[in-house]
């Protein structure tokens, strides 16, 4: 009798743990399922449904249909908007969906203060839908460069997009401005760089620069992250004068000197940015 209720008593107890053992994970998450920096997040479909349309606005040319997770091109590529990885920001550099790409807001306020790190809106981009946009190899881009008049140089930049069309407005504004006011010529001349098909240093990701879509100023002047040695670079975003960003800002093009990795010659044509930062274009 004894040794019938003991039996008794210890399977009683193991079918009462059994729905606390199997409720324990979901009670206590692994640390190391938890999403990381980047995509993964989800956004709401709201906000991922604006972000495409977006998309398709200031790229009609490269952008054939939007479904709600993602794009088609009109050279056949489908682009998710989020392809569900987690990411640290560096990963979100190296490849990146378009909600990454789209992630980090633009700010058009002149730089008061220094952005915290991995701060960088415009320096993620999807290689795959840059290609489309203009051009896949270095003979694709070629084909489709124009010359364009900036401040008495003349420069290749792409004519797809409005690329083109965007430098030839910047020079017509900053000819006025620096007319008014020469002494900036100094940070907007002589032109450094417009089209190279390379990549970024250090890095397997193609540069703007690649596409024919940025162009770079007076780098003996305007420096670049991994080249400086000081220890103010809040001053050299705020050296760079600020009239000029706008200008750029007003057509289309994004800072490098808004980014955390500061590039404070480069300027790229992102009206996507620009748009999305509510800037009217």
């Amino acid at each position: 009798m004894t040794v019938r209720r003991l039996l008794c008593a210890a399977l009683l107890a193991c079918v009462c743990a059994i729905p606390a053992a199997c409720a324990a994970p979901s009670a206590t998450p692994n640390p190391s399922s938890q999403p990381a920096a980047s995509s993964g997040n989800a956004v709401p479909r709201n906000q991922a449904q604006a972000d495409l349309e977006l998309l398709k606005r200031t790229y009609p040319d490269v952008v054939a249909s939007v479904s709600p997770d993602g794009l088609t091109l009109r050279d056949g590529t489908r682009l998710p908007y989020d392809d569900g990885r987690s990411k640290t920001p560096e990963q979100a550099l190296d490849d990146a969906d378009l909600q990454d790409m789209l992630a980090q807001p633009y700010p058009l306020a002149p730089v008061t203060a220094e952005p915290g790190p991995g701060v960088h809106p415009g320096r993620v981009r999807v290689t795959a839908f840059f290609k489309a946009a203009y051009g896949h190899t270095p003979e694709e881009v070629k084909a489709s460069l124009v010359s364009v008049r900036f401040l008495g140089a003349t420069v290749q930049f792409n004519s797809r997009n409005g690329a083109a069309k965007a430098l030839e407005a910047v020079n017509a504004d900053l000819e006025r401005l620096l007319a008014a006011n020469p002494e900036l010529r100094r940070f907007v001349l002589p032109v450094s760089g417009t089209f190279a098909w390379r990549q970024i240093a250090g890095t397997q990701r193609l540069s703007m620069h690649s596409f024919g879509a940025a162009i770079d100023l007076n780098a003996k002047v305007n420096t670049y992250w991994q080249w400086y040695k000081g220890n103010d670079p809040l001053g050299l975003r705020k050296a760079f004068p600020a009239e000029v960003v706008e200008v750029f800002e007003r057509h289309g093009f994004v800072w490098g000197g808004k980014w955390a990795e500061f590039d404070i010659m480069h300027f790229e044509y992102r009206p996507e940015m620009i748009a999305k930062a509510g800037a009217p274009r």
